[in-house]
């Protein structure tokens, strides 16, 4: 979950450097000089809730053809209110989260590998 972080001040969202202040980061723009504080803790982007569950989610790559291959896991945050039917499958399941989107064989990237198109697999 990343945070888009702008001046509250001026609407700066580019020239706003921070520093770790114990568990806050101090931010400061350099733009305006307003200085604010930021809490590091994730927080759900549609509840804005801080009770969140860290999972793991699959990273897939094309490997041969049109065949997927695991090749990783990365760790994202689950809401227990927003995404409490996934935490609950998850815990049934005891598997890491499918990926968001397949990788897809093109049309060029098909016909590059096996110079025919993708028409060509139904016959």
């Amino acid at each position: 979950m990343t945070r888009a972080i702008a001046c509250p001040a001026c609407g700066e969202a580019e020239d706003i450097r921070g520093e770790r202040d114990g568990d806050v980061i101090m931010l400061t723009c350099d733009a305006c000089a307003h200085r604010w504080e930021r809490d590091p803790r994730p927080t759900c982007p549609q509840c804005g809730g801080r009770d969140l569950v860290e999972a793991p989610k699959a990273v897939v790559q094309k490997v041969r053809g049109d065949q997927m291959s695991v090749v990783g896991y990365t760790k994202v945050q689950l809401c227990r209110v927003c995404d409490a039917p996934l935490i609950e499958q998850l815990a049934r399941s005891n598997a890491a989260l499918p990926p968001d989107a397949m990788p897809v064989v093109s049309r060029h990237s098909w016909g590059t590998a096996t110079g025919r198109t993708p028409e060509d697999r139904r016959g």
